[in-house]
C-alpha cells in the first residue's frame, strides 16, 4: 500500500454540556482574555450569553465580535481583526456554524503577528499559515465540519468567489445541546453538508482508508438520525448523533478535500447567495451517479451504510442511481428548496460551468473534468430536484 497521510488539526470533545469545559481549558492554556465571534442567529438563539456566562465564571475577561454574516468576507475577517487588536485578546473562539468558526480562524492571521489584510492569505489555492494564536471552536450546527479542519472559506467579493486559508486551530468543543435551536431548513441543510463531506472524501481521488473509515460512520448517523433531527428538533439522541457525524465526516475531508458538489456550491453561494450547506447538497446526488463507475466499491459500501438493501450484482452506474434516490428522498422529506424554486433559471445554472471547473476542489474529482462534462452535470442538478 502506498504511504497515505491522515492528520486531526486538534483535539475534539464531545458531549451534552461540553461547552462548561472551555473556561478551564483557555484559563489552564495560561490565556486572558478571548474574543467571542459569532452571527446574529446565533446571537439570537441566547448562545453567546452562555459562553460569556462560563468565562465569567472562570474569572476571565472578553470582547466579542457578531459582525459575521453568511459566507463571510474578507472585509468581515478584516473588521473582526482589528476588533481582535484593539481589545487585546490572547485568543479567539468562534461559536456559530462555519461562517463563525471559519472567521476566527482566519482572524488569528492577524493576532498572530502577520502583517496585511486577508485578501493577501485568502487565495485560490490555498496555502498555510503557521499562526500562535490559540482558537478554539463551538459549532452549533450539525454540518460544518469546520472543528475539525485547518481550513478557513471565506470569500472575496470583487472576485464572486469562496477562497480559503489553513491556519492551525487548538480545541474543538461539540456540545449537541447547543444544536437544538438550530431552525429547521438549516438542521437539513448542514446535516446534507456533512453528507457531502463524507461521501466526496470518501469518493475524492486523494481520499485514502482512514478518511473512508470515519466517512462511512458519518454516512451510517446521518442516514439513521438527520430527518429525525428535522422531524424531531428537541430530541437529544438523534442531535448527540448528528454533532458526532458532522465531526466524523469534517474529519473524512480534512486530508483528502471535497470535490464536484462543492465546486458547484461555492459557485451557486457566490452567484445566488445560498447558504452554503444548501448549496453543496444540491448537486451530491448527481455528484454521486456520476462518479459511481469510476469509485464502485467505494458508492457500494456507501450505498450499505445509507442502509439500501443490495443484491451484490449492482453495476457501479446501479449503485450511483440507488445513491442518489437516497439522496433526493431525504431532500424531499426535508423540504429542501430546489434550484428552480430558488429562482435560478436553467441557464443561469449552466452558464457556471466554466467556473465551478475552474475551482480547486475540481483537481480532487476521481473522474476527469472538462467544460463539456460540467454543463452536462450542473443541467442534471437543476433537471433532476424540482
Amino acid at each position: 500500500m502506498a504511504y497515505q497521510f491522515f492528520s486531526v488539526p486538534c483535539p475534539i470533545t464531545v458531549g451534552c454540556g461540553a461547552i462548561a469545559i472551555l473556561g478551564d481549558e483557555i484559563k489552564n492554556r495560561g490565556l486572558k482574555k478571548p474574543l467571542i465571534v459569532f452571527d446574529a442567529g446565533v446571537k439570537e438563539a441566547g448562545i453567546p450569553d452562555k459562553v460569556i456566562k462560563i468565562l465569567d465564571e472562570a474569572g476571565l475577561d472578553y470582547a466579542c465580535f457578531d459582525g459575521v454574516h453568511a459566507d463571510p468576507s474578507v472585509d468581515v475577517v478584516d473588521a473582526c481583526a482589528a476588533v481582535a487588536k484593539a481589545e487585546g485578546v490572547d485568543c479567539l473562539i468562534g461559536v456559530g456554524g462555519g461562517s463563525s468558526m471559519d472567521t476566527a480562524k482566519a482572524t488569528s492571521i492577524f493576532t498572530s503577528g502577520f502583517e496585511g489584510d486577508a485578501r493577501f492569505y485568502v487565495r485560490q489555492t490555498p496555502i498555510k499559515v503557521e499562526t500562535t494564536t490559540p482558537v478554539f471552536l463551538v459549532p452549533t450546527t450539525t454540518g460544518t465540519g469546520a472543528e475539525c479542519t485547518s481550513v478557513a472559506i471565506i470569500s472575496v467579493p470583487e472576485k464572486n468567489v469562496k477562497w480559503s486559508v489553513n491556519v492551525n486551530t487548538t480545541l474543538g468543543v461539540v456540545d449537541p445541546e447547543l444544536t437544538v435551536t438550530l431552525p429547521p431548513l438549516y438542521t437539513a441543510t448542514t446535516g446534507l453538508d456533512a453528507l457531502a463531506h463524507a461521501t466526496e472524501g470518501i469518493t475524492a481521488s486523494t481520499s485514502n482508508i482512514h478518511a473512508t473509515y470515519m466517512g462511512l460512520g458519518a454516512v451510517r448517523k446521518i442516514a439513521d438520525h438527520l430527518v429525525d433531527c428535522y422531524n424531531h428538533p428537541t430530541d437529544i439522541n438523534a442531535r448527540t448523533e448528528m454533532a458526532i457525524a458532522a465531526d466524523w465526516a469534517g474529519m473524512a475531508f480534512n486530508n483528502p478535500l471535497t470535490h464536484l458538489s462543492h465546486a458547484m456550491g461555492d459557485a451557486f453561494g457566490c452567484h445566488f447567495h445560498t447558504p452554503h450547506g444548501l448549496s453543496c447538497s444540491l448537486g451530491l446526488a448527481d455528484t454521486m451517479r456520476l462518479v459511481a463507475e469510476a469509485r464502485k466499491d467505494d458508492m457500494k459500501v456507501i450505498a450499505e451504510a445509507m442502509r439500501i438493501e443490495l443484491t451484490g450484482s449492482e453495476t457501479g452506474r446501479e449503485l450511483g442511481e440507488l445513491v442518489a434516490q437516497k439522496i433526493f428522498g431525504m431532500m424531499h422529506a426535508m423540504n429542501m428548496p430546489s434550484l428552480k424554486s430558488l429562482g435560478c433559471s436553467r441557464e443561469e445554472i449552466v452558464g457556471l460551468a466554466k467556473e465551478v471547473t475552474e475551482n480547486h476542489l475540481c483537481t480532487h474529482s476521481p473522474i476527469p473534468v472538462t467544460l463539456e462534462l460540467m454543463e452536462k452535470l450542473l443541467g442534471d442538478v437543476y433537471d433532476n430536484y424540482q
